[in-house]
């Protein structure tokens, strides 16, 4: 490339494959690491935007290969200049929040907390199966605790929450904590850990008392697939208010994907019964509506940080307590 571009000529590629010798020319000074911070060669998106932003300016610059990465010259009596303009570009992008272009493709990795979560959940799941002692007494945990809209319409909507604890036996169980591992991963990357799993079990929530309100009196369900659901259905909107507009085919086909996962996914209702469509259908609406409004709250914001995830994680697991301790 040359140092200052022309209007009107084609230019040369923006970074060279090869390393030139005599670098840095007389005249020239090296601004790499006053700009960057560092001292090694930066990447390539970095000289890339370095390159944009001067050519813009009108200042004469030149982008050179140094082993793994590139280093920006600018000719001496220009630096000062040059420092400014891109000293200027950081501020004015750090006050409008636009993401780091070294880190935007990077996902934060969640699995190993939400496996540990989810671990100690089904720990806990399991433990609710059938009878157990308790503090010496036998205590009945699906008398208490499964979804029964007859008692939830005469007040008891603790059950709401109560019936995403219980399962009807090991594989109804298994297969709800494999479904909401994955999928609870995909939303935790978008949210973080705390806020997916406190959007996770609102939308369960929300599905069984949306169940309870349009079906009336007479059902009884239990198991966790509301919420799993919800969480998918909270996947999807996140990325969608995220990403809005506009609303193409590529990126409606995972809603579709998800409808159709509506009819074929799930574990079956109490003691083997039909899989609970209706459960799975609200949760993942409500799921939706709910990622929708956080995904457009995050929205050119960062992800919240680690003390308010975990703010979000005790009040999920506080209103978990909060319903069981209602229910005993």
């Amino acid at each position: 490339m040359t140092d200052s571009p022309r209007p009107g000529l084609p230019r040369r590629p923006l970074l060279p494959t090869s390393r030139p010798s005599l670098w840095p020319r007389p005249g020239q000074r090296d601004l790499t690491q006053a700009v960057s911070g560092h001292p090694g060669p930066a990447t390539a998106i970095r000289a890339r935007e370095w390159d944009l932003i001067l050519s813009s300016r009108g200042i004469p610059h030149a982008i050179r290969r140094q082993g793994g990465g590139y280093r920006l010259f600018v000719p001496r009596r220009r630096a000062e200049e040059a420092l400014k303009e891109l000293a200027g570009y950081a501020a004015e992008r750090q006050t409008i929040v636009l993401p780091d272009p070294e880190a935007a493709s990077v996902r934060p990795q969640v699995w190993p907390a939400v496996l540990a979560v989810m671990g100690l959940i089904t720990g806990a799941w399991g433990f609710l199966l059938g009878e157990r002692l308790f503090f010496g007494r036998r205590v009945a945990w699906k008398a208490l605790g499964a979804g029964d809209s007859t008692a939830m319409l005469a007040g008891q909507w603790y059950r709401a929450v109560t019936a995403l604890n219980l399962h009807a036996d090991p594989a109804h169980l298994l297969g709800n904590a494999v479904s909401g591992a994955l999928f609870l991963s995909l939303l935790c990357r978008e949210t973080g850990v705390g806020l997916g799993f406190a959007l996770t079990l609102a939308a369960g929530a929300g599905g069984n008392v949306l169940k309870v309100l349009i079906q009336g009196p007479g059902l009884h369900f239990l198991g966790a697939s509301t919420a799993v659901f919800g969480a998918l259905g909270a996947l999807g909107g996140v990325r969608l208010a995220s990403r809005w507009p506009p609303l193409t085919f590529r990126r409606s086909a995972p809603a579709a994907a998800a409808l159709m996962l509506l009819a074929m996914l799930g574990a079956g209702s109490e003691e083997g019964g039909p899989v609970d469509l209706a459960g799975h259908l609200f949760g993942f609406l409500t799921g939706t509506v709910l990622g929708l409004g956080v995904g457009f709250w995050l929205a050119g914001r960062r992800r919240p940080g680690a003390a308010v995830q975990l703010l979000w994680g005790a009040l999920a697991l506080g209103l978990a307590v909060a319903a069981w301790a209602a229910a005993v």
